[in-house]
């Protein structure tokens, strides 16, 4: 975790307004965002007792192997 000092340094009306903003959506998050991890690892781990396999979210559209020549990447 880091640790912020703001000694010695004048914050501007806009900059404090933009940290108390962050602070306050940050507080708001935490919790929504672990609640929402929660929710995620045990439905993995309930997949995984049923054997069920992970859902297959990245593949390869298309793949070429070697240098791709002028005239292919022209369109000719």
């Amino acid at each position: 975790m880091k640790t912020v000092s703001f000694q010695g340094t004048q914050l501007t009306s806009g900059q404090k307004l933009r940290l108390q903003q962050q602070q306050h959506v940050k507080a708001f998050m935490n919790p929504v965002l672990a609640d929402q991890i929660a929710v995620t690892l045990a439905v993995i781990e309930l997949r995984k007792e049923q054997g069920v396999k992970p859902e297959q979210i990245w593949f390869f559209d298309y793949e070429s192997h070697g240098t791709v020549s002028m005239a292919e990447f022209m369109g000719y």
